[in-house]
């Protein structure tokens, strides 16, 4: 072989040598990027199923429920956030896409403040739904009915309805009010949070809200680094906690001190969430199975009315947020807990034909009795879909 051969040799062999080594070095971004789509694809099924709920029983909502219909709009923001496809955007974007059609379909006060029924803890999710509305769209309008929104709560939920603190679910002449509710008040945390970083103004303001708030859920909830109990009972000295573990309890938890965190670089929210999120994912306190798939009390028998189907979907989104925040949290067990679950409703929870996920993740699935527990349980699973696809984004 001649010298000029030699090196040619040489350099050929060179340049396989550094390709080979590029294309190994990048299969495993390619695995992950598939992966991604895979959760994306499935995540956008749901969605083509999920809009065949919209504008029944009437225009700019999913469901009857008001707070289901909220859900369904945080579920499409959050992925919005991430997620400029055409597919989507179709469906979000623009004066007739959900976004601004939801909105202008609401009834609202002289105020301002959307008052489509006397519960304080359905317009605190719409509260939540709007902001991440008006981060992925920058139109002023949903952040003010946000704000408007959190205002009025404020302004009638007064200390003297809860004797043993926190906040009421709703108006005193609500026929179903519950006084000290577990999730109105740390939905009212996650909100005041929330609007404390997109009005600079009034933050501190926004910031002490959520603090006293907190306080109270520290104080009376959030027992053995984990939330428990729906609400206090009685009165003092004598306020009783029936210690329930309900899933959206928790994932609004995660949420309220993640904005919590954002709101006031104070690490040490998430050092609570972290320790929450660990427990939760520890599979003792009944809401998940023995194979990690998360589950409510009402699903074995298949007993979840409209409210409780929905359930879970949150608390999948409260753990994405977390995982968003301190990837590292719950010893890095987030990401695949999101992505095994979202495996189980696509593979055991998924009507054939329709794509209509239902409300056993572990499956099999079983249709709802009515549209609105139909609905419940399919937009609680697409959630978890979506949550699955920002993990591995």
């Amino acid at each position: 072989m001649t010298r000029n051969s030699f090196t040619m040799f040489f350099n050929n062999l060179l340049t396989s040598s550094l390709l080979l080594a590029a294309t190994a070095s990048a299969l495993p971004a390619e695995v992950e990027r598939r992966a991604t789509n895979q959760y994306l694809t499935n995540s956008h099924t749901a969605i083509t199923e999920l809009q065949t709920f919209y504008n029944s029983p009437r225009p700019g909502f999913w469901s009857a429920g008001w707070w289901n219909t909220a859900n369904c709009l945080t579920l499409l923001a959050d992925l919005r956030a991430k997620d400029s496809s055409s597919f989507l955007t179709s469906i979000t974007d623009g004066p007739n896409g959900v976004f601004k059609h939801t909105l202008n379909n609401q009834n609202k006060d002289s105020t301002g403040a959307l008052a489509w029924d006397d519960f304080f803890d359905d317009q605190l999710w719409w509260v939540v739904a709007l902001v991440k509305t008006y981060d992925v769209t920058k139109d002023s309008s949903f952040l003010k009915t946000a704000n408007d929104s959190f205002n009025a709560i404020t302004l009638n939920d007064k200390p003297s309805n809860n004797p043993c603190g926190g906040l009421a679910n709703a108006y005193p002449s609500e026929k179903y009010l519950v006084k000290s509710s577990t999730i109105a008040t740390v939905l009212y945390v996650e909100a005041a949070a929330l609007l404390a970083t997109r009005y600079p103004a009034q933050k501190t303001y926004f910031i002490n809200q959520a603090k006293t708030q907190w306080s109270w859920i520290t104080q009376n909830i959030l027992i053995d680094g984990i939330m428990q109990g729906d609400a206090l009972t009685g009165s003092p000295p004598s306020c009783g906690n029936n210690h329930a573990f309900l899933t959206y309890i928790e994932g609004v938890a995660l949420q309220a001190l993640v904005a919590l965190y954002h709101a006031t670089n104070d690490a040490s929210y998430l050092t609570t969430a972290d320790t929450l999120a660990t427990k939760l994912l520890s599979g003792k306190y009944g809401m998940m199975d023995n194979n990690k798939i998360a589950q409510e009390f009402c699903d074995n028998d298949l007993s979840c009315n409209p409210d409780t189907a929905q359930f879970k979907g949150i608390m999948m989104r409260g753990l994405r947020t977390l995982r968003d925040a301190k990837p590292s949290a719950a010893g890095g067990q987030i990401k695949s807990f999101l992505t095994k679950n979202a495996d189980s409703i696509w593979a055991n929870s998924r009507q054939s034909g329709t794509n209509l996920l239902g409300q056993k993740w572990a499956g099999p699935f079983a249709l709802g009795s009515s549209q609105a527990l139909q609905l419940s349980s399919h937009s609680s699973a697409t959630m978890a879909l979506v949550e699955a696809a920002l993990a591995n984004m």
